[in-house]
């Protein structure tokens, strides 16, 4: 790999131009040299056009070792950045290969990934952790609650929720599905993200909280940045709860009418509001290539960001207001 021309794979391009744009203004930060290469299995997905460098990859379904290292070669790929939650554990189980060919997968480790990936299994993992996962059935009991949350199983959780139904309405749609989905109690209260980033040694660099105060189809589209810092310390032990979390992870909180914290769920990715962290200084591209080049002395700790950034996405245009 020459480490002085990364070539970053940003994978699932989709519409994440305004992602597209911070990780590639990211990577600037530690060389002039640096190129971020878009590829999506669409070819005409909606950035496709809009990026500096784009390619198509085949769907991973049907893409093999061969054919990725055909694929990297051809485009001189030294690093691949997956961005969706249904290719993480694939880039995962792949990084030991592509490190013998001397490219980096940016992923965190399998175990880690499928703890976080399956929400029963999550709460599981997760219960013992300094912030108490939401308690998850896999099969209802409406004696226990008043109020429930109906959500995939697997996967994202924008996918398929139903979200604040009494006893009876939870009861009527559950009736209609299968083993797919899993119940929750539903919390009122406030929502936050909480962004870090975690170096190959275990430590957590961050975290940057940001309040989501419009969420569309589980993203951000209004968000700002805000301090506290007794939740930040519990989140750099979150992330840390379980080994295996490596670069860029994201977690969803919910703070109740006591303050007390629910986590939601955890992402080890970048995630749809993302470009608010990176804007304000969660450097986490620069860091994987100064991680890479020796020059870990150069991340912060503890970085210090700016309370009341914001990020506003309106028809698609993501803007920062400072």
């Amino acid at each position: 790999m020459n480490s002085l021309c990364p070539r970053i794979l940003f994978c699932s391009l989709s519409a994440k131009y305004a992602l597209y744009k911070e990780v590639e203004r990211n990577a600037l930060k530690f060389s002039s040299n640096v190129s971020v290469i878009g590829c999506d299995s669409n070819p005409n997905c909606e950035a496709a056009s809009s990026v500096d460098d784009f390619i198509v990859l085949p769907n991973l379904k049907s893409i093999n070792n061969t054919k990725i290292l055909e694929v990297c070669k051809k485009n001189r790929i030294t690093h691949i950045l997956p961005t969706r939650d249904a290719e993480l554990a694939f880039w995962a189980a792949k990084k030991v290969f592509l490190q013998k060919h001397g490219i980096q997968a940016w992923v965190s480790e399998l175990p880690f990934i499928k703890s976080c990936d399956d929400k029963l299994t999550f709460f599981e993992y997760w219960e013992d952790s300094v912030i108490t996962p939401i308690q998850t059935f896999q099969v209802i009991n409406p004696n226990l609650y008043e109020r429930w949350v109906i959500k995939k199983r697997v996967g994202s959780g924008s996918q398929k929720l139903w979200l604040n139904l009494s006893k009876d309405e939870a009861i009527s749609v559950s009736s209609n599905l299968n083993n797919e989905f899993v119940f929750q109690p539903f919390i009122e209260g406030r929502e936050f993200t909480a962004e870090a980033w975690v170096s190959n040694r275990d430590t957590c660099h961050g975290p940057i909280l940001r309040w989501r105060e419009k969420v569309v189809d589980g993203e951000s589209h209004r968000t700002t940045l805000f301090q506290n810092i007794e939740w930040e310390e519990l989140i750099r032990k979150l992330f840390l709860h379980i080994p295996g979390a490596r670069g860029h992870c994201l977690a969803q909180v919910i703070v109740d009418k006591d303050d007390h914290l629910h986590l939601v769920e955890i992402n080890p990715r970048l995630g749809g509001a993302s470009p608010l962290a990176l804007r304000a200084g969660l450097n986490s591209i620069n860091w994987h290539l100064l991680e890479e080049s020796g020059s870990s002395k150069c991340i912060p700790s503890h970085p210090q960001f700016p309370t009341g950034m914001s990020l506003t996405k309106i028809n698609g245009v993501v803007t920062f207001n400072f």
